[in-house]
């Protein structure tokens, strides 16, 4: 009788466990989705993604789509030569616009107070942060124009908020998870 309790509890809490698992895995596989094409590796953030930063006018965030994501790269390989003329941070350091596919690209999407899609863009190009790129917005000091980001604002076609990293050893910096906090009065 003993041997069929202890047998039923290993068996309940090897279920408990496997659903724990499973859940953990599903929040993840909706968080980030991959989209790679022969020209580009991009990871898009859901609108459920916590972020840190917001962008101008914001009224909400949403998640892109794969359409919003080749326009966005669209209007980045027509316009992004002119936005970068002046090479900000890439002296010594390879030309943004002459190197777009070495970058892998981190897409976050937002709404503006116009009701307008705008898209804010990282891009990395350090192999060592291949395994990060699908699990957190990454963020870099230093290391010259191996991390740039920039915002696309699909409904204007505009390209704009390109910020180039300085020069410099690299340093990730490590995100803190914030949860809501709710107040009981």
């Amino acid at each position: 009788m003993m041997k069929r309790v202890k047998a039923m509890l290993l068996l309940v809490l090897i279920g408990v466990v496997s659903l724990v698992e499973a859940q953990n895995q599903q929040t993840y596989l909706w968080t980030c989705t991959q989209v790679k094409t022969s020209t580009y590796e991009a990871y898009v953030f859901s609108k459920e993604f916590w972020v840190d930063f917001q962008v101008e006018n914001q009224e909400s965030r949403y998640t892109p789509s794969n359409s919003d994501v080749d326009k966005a790269e669209k209007l980045i390989k027509k316009r992004l030569a002119y936005v970068n003329r002046n090479h900000e941070n890439q002296e010594n350091c390879p030309i943004i616009d002459e190197n777009l596919r070495q970058y892998k690209r981190q897409y976050v999407g937002f709404t503006d107070a116009y009701g307008a899609k705008v898209l804010w863009i990282n891009f990395v190009w350090d192999p060592k942060l291949d395994d990060k790129m699908d699990k957190e917005i990454t963020t870099v000091e230093g290391g010259c124009s191996h991390y740039f980001h920039l915002k696309v604002n699909l409904d204007t076609e505009t390209i704009y908020g390109l910020e180039v990293n300085e020069p410099g050893e690299v340093q990730y910096i490590k995100k803190v998870h914030k949860r809501k906090r709710v107040r009981h009065y």
